[in-house]
């Protein structure tokens, strides 16, 4: 039990420090969506690394499983397309488009993971 005292402040019956709940969040749930923001980056990463290595070792691009990995990260590479020149030698091709995309996935998961810590982690 706790009364108001003449200052206006709550104080515990029992004299025993009175805890107060910030309305936070639970940690364990802050963590989970942390880790799924990682995973799910980590995972698009893998694929779009699997792209560029069937780019650089020139795979046949009517074999199932490349034309999965091409048609999964062909909607994540559009954005990219044109920003850089594409060096090819005879099928070979370098795809440092991909490898910005990388980066930039990789720098917008960190940055959203620190947002949410920032706004729901206690402090």
């Amino acid at each position: 039990m706790s009364q108001i005292t003449d200052s206006g402040r709550i104080r515990s019956i029992t004299n025993q420090p009175l805890v107060l709940e910030s309305p936070n969040v639970n940690q364990e749930i802050l963590h989970r969506v942390t880790g799924l923001i990682n995973l799910g980056t980590g995972f698009l990463n893998s694929l779009i690394c699997m792209r560029f290595l069937l780019n650089l070792l020139d795979a046949n691009r009517a074999n199932p499983f490349a034309r999965f990995i091409y048609s999964t990260t062909e909607p994540f590479l559009s954005v990219f397309q044109g920003l850089t020149y594409r060096p090819s030698f005879d099928g070979v091709v370098f795809e440092l488009n991909a490898l910005i995309a990388i980066a930039v996935y990789s720098l917008l998961a960190w940055a959203t993971i620190r947002l949410v810590r920032i706004l729901f982690a206690r402090i």
